[in-house]
């Protein structure tokens, strides 16, 4: 890491610790740390979804194209098993990035803030679209479920039309109103930013009721 990137990443963690950040801060953060991450690992493979929107490889896709997979053999009748945990946990990721950062002989953050910086992540990732052999199979939304945020994907089977929706990730929602059986998503967009020491979700420049 030469001098200017790393003063750039001192002060995007600044910002982060100071709690006046924004989701844009988190994207900037993952792409300069992308290429200082392991291959394969939860901070590489999200920054790599948010660098390049349109994929077609990486672990979200192996998620995605195994739940239309499992779908499609149950259109045939065939047997099938979805496997529905997330790619990565709060926890993995969290200690993904503070690798990263300990690597680099910056302060690990907290599971609160770390949860911050994924719920950042989740809102950027939000639309991306999956391909397979260059075929649309799937796309990423930003979505609330009782007590839990998800970035959840969601594939389209033909020829009856059948949604399937499942998460990808998952945190805890203490950033705004749970969701409920009339109340799964979003109005709009999501955009998430911290101004007053707390993360808050917003569409349309209100707070997500």
């Amino acid at each position: 890491m030469d001098a200017k990137e790393r003063l750039l990443v001192e002060e995007l963690c600044r910002r982060a610790t100071g709690q006046v950040f924004h989701e844009r801060d988190v994207l900037a953060l993952l792409i300069l740390l992308r290429g200082h991450s392991a291959a394969g690992s939860p901070v590489r493979e999200l920054a790599d979804f948010i660098a390049h929107r349109e994929k077609d490889r990486g672990a979200l896709k192996k998620y995605v194209q195994h739940a239309v997979a499992y779908g499609e053999a149950l259109a045939t009748g065939t047997p099938g098993q979805l496997k529905v945990d997330p790619v990565y946990t709060a926890g993995v990721f969290r200690d993904s990035l503070n690798s990263v950062l300990g690597n680099l002989s910056i302060s690990a953050f907290s599971t609160e803030l770390a949860d911050d910086i994924l719920v950042c992540t989740m809102s950027l990732l939000q639309d991306v679209r999956i391909f397979h052999q260059k075929r649309e199979i799937g796309r990423l939304g930003f979505a609330r479920f009782a007590g839990d945020l998800w970035l959840s994907g969601s594939v389209t089977l033909q020829p009856k039309v059948v949604q399937l929706v499942f998460p990808a990730l998952i945190v805890p929602n203490r950033y705004c109103a749970r969701g409920g059986a009339d109340n799964l998503g979003f109005s709009g967009l999501v955009e998430a930013r911290c101004t007053k020491g707390s993360l808050r979700l917003y569409v349309d420049g209100r707070e997500a009721a």
